[in-house]
């Protein structure tokens, strides 16, 4: 037993439960923060009044003065009291407004919404046992989870994963093929044809409306031609022979993860391999008791995992992951589907660990 929770009084508990709600508020009042243009006029200059921000961003004097003491309580602003100013550091300035902060946020705040909504039909999937698939959420959900992507998975993570997989990156660039398993929106799909322009690229995942998004933003990116994307499960994967199979943090998210696996180890030539990209976890709960853990276990149990509990289980016995599965967990799961060599990649990640799969 954690003996500091056992002894601690209701009324800390009661502060904890306020210190929760600021923080949970304190997340749209950054978002709201962004749409009203006040982190952009704050970044730089200095002190300023409530007054003379309201005056460059339009937004009422009295809100802008609510906007900011909340943000100074939240630790974002510093507030000099003799003469009423407001400043952003430039540090946070740093992490917000130049950073992946307030994309981050905003993301989320999409998410949030659309969660919100539709909480008692989630909640009643709960109580009842089932699962909830990415096929109940909505457009809005939807689109900030693949904003939310674009900030974890940029690019140039993708890239730098990409080319450390032995010779793997010359096969594709002179025409090799990838298979992209629950490609979703097809943020990171795109992101492996554009950084092999010769290769052929294929992204299956079961839902419709998201294969429909990613057919157009293929055609939108110019890469239609040699860039499919196809309705379809991951344990029924089209074709074989594949150069490189990849998974961008969807293992998590599949009813059986083992089976996809085995899916991916028949689909993937044998001098290929497979890239797996999963949350950045600790293999003990106990090390996961964080901030940043206690966020992927949240995540885990309205999203991810009841996404997974949607689906058929495989008959082979492994449970979904769960978003926080960590290393080990990882390396048994391959090692179960007949992977032999699993490599953790030296990548630049702070949200996310990756694994190089060989048969």
């Amino acid at each position: 037993m954690n003996t500091a929770i056992a002894e601690r009084t209701p009324d800390a508990v009661v502060g904890q439960l306020v210190d929760e709600l600021a923080g949970s508020l304190g997340v749209l009042l950054v978002a709201l923060g962004t749409r009203a243009g006040l982190w952009k006029e704050l970044a730089g200059a200095g002190p300023v009044t409530p007054a003379e921000l309201a005056g460059r961003t339009g937004v009422a004097e009295p809100l802008v003065r609510e906007w900011c003491r909340a943000q100074a309580a939240g630790g974002y602003l510093t507030y000099q009291p003799e003469v009423g100013t407001f400043t952003l550091p430039d540090g946070v300035a740093g992490a917000l407004v130049h950073g992946p902060g307030l994309a981050m946020v905003d993301a989320c705040t999409d998410m949030f919404r659309s969660m919100g909504a539709g909480f008692d039909e989630f909640a009643a999937v709960f109580v009842g046992g089932r699962g909830f698939g990415w096929h109940r959420h909505d457009a809005l959900f939807w689109h900030g989870s693949d904003a939310l992507t674009r900030v974890a998975l940029p690019p140039e993570l993708i890239g730098a994963a990409l080319d450390q997989l032995g010779s793997v990156p010359a096969t594709l660039a002179a025409g090799g093929s990838v298979i992209d398993v629950g490609a979703g929106y097809g943020t990171p799909t795109l992101a492996v044809a554009l950084h092999f322009p010769a290769a052929r690229v294929v992204g299956i995942d079961y839902h419709e409306a998201s294969v429909a998004h990613a057919r157009k933003a293929a055609a939108d990116a110019g890469v239609a031609d040699r860039v499919r994307f196809e309705v379809g499960t991951a344990t029924d994967l089209p074709g074989s022979g594949y150069t490189l199979v990849t998974f961008f943090d969807s293992l998590h998210d599949l009813g059986d993860p083992v089976g996809a696996l085995v899916q991916a180890r028949a689909a993937v030539a044998p001098d290929g391999a497979v890239l797996l990209v999963e949350p950045l976890a600790a293999d003990r709960v106990e090390d996961n008791l964080t901030p940043s853990g206690r966020m992927f276990y949240a995540v885990s149990t309205l999203i991810c995992t009841p996404n997974a509990v949607s689906q058929t289980a495989g008959t082979i016995g492994q449970a979904p992951l769960g978003t926080q599965a960590g290393e080990a967990l990882l390396r048994e799961t391959a090692a179960a589907a007949g992977f032999t060599r699993v490599r953790r990649l030296p990548v630049a990640a702070p949200l996310n660990l990756v694994l190089e799969l060989r048969p």
